[in-house]
This record gives structure tokens, sequence and C-alpha cells, in this order.
């Protein structure tokens, strides 16, 4: 006896919509919102001003926009005067101190991933078997 069976399915996309793993899903919000809670205790705080001045461009980025982030960033002083408003500093070759070191410093987002990339999968992991709540 032969039996035949027909299936349809939804278009591979539909489906990737579905679940939240497309470029703007619930997954990749997830995954931004996991970078973001790890990174916290890597971004240089004084009086947390760096680390809590920032806002999501998109659902895939974080964007530090206190006036000195970049300078923070780089771990470099900023020379040259910052007056009148909007004037341009340069990056000097002066290493930052940072409150907090060797944790909290500069490019503390490639350090974080450094560290915690394992955690990081690990939640996304589970957040997708879980699917996506």
């Amino acid at each position: 006896m032969n039996i035949n069976v027909k299936t349809t399915m939804l278009p591979v996309a539909n489906i990737i919509k579905k679940h939240g793993l497309d470029n703007n899903g619930r997954v990749t919000m997830f995954l931004r919102n996991e970078v973001e809670r790890f990174c916290d205790d890597y971004v240089p705080m004084d009086r947390g001003i760096l680390k809590n001045t920032k806002y999501y461009p998109n659902i895939r980025s974080i964007k530090y926009i206190s006036p000195y982030a970049h300078y923070m960033y780089k771990g470099k002083k900023a020379i040259g005067a910052s007056k009148p408003k909007g004037a341009k500093r340069t990056i000097s070759n002066m290493p930052l101190k940072y409150q907090g070191a060797p944790k909290r410093g500069a490019e503390w987002d490639k350090r974080m991933v450094n560290d915690r990339i394992h955690d990081i999968e690990n939640d996304l992991e589970n957040f997708i078997k879980r699917g996506g709540y």
C-alpha cells in the first residue's frame, strides 16, 4: 500500500519572523538587552552618567551619548578646548585611568564579550527554547 502525503509550509522568511528570529524580532531585542545587561559592569563609572546615558537607535544597537563617551570608549584623554559648545576635541596618546579598573574601562563591549560570551549564548539559547518569551 502506498500512502501519499502532501504538506504545505510557510515560506522560511515567515517562519523566521514568526519565531522572532528576524533582524527586528524579539530574539534580536533579547540579545541586545543581554549585551547591555552584561556590559553594565564594564562601562566606566564615576557617578553613573556614562553608563546610564544611552539610547537605542534601533533594535540591534546601544548608543552611549554622554559628551565624553567616545573618549572613555577609546581609553585616551581628550585634548583641546571644549568651549565653545560643539568644539571638536582630539584624542591624545595619554591613557585614561578608570575607577573600577581593570574590569571597567575602554572598549567595554569587546572585553565583556571576551569574558561573558558563553553566558550570553546560554541565555539566548534558553530564550529561544522557551519560544522567545
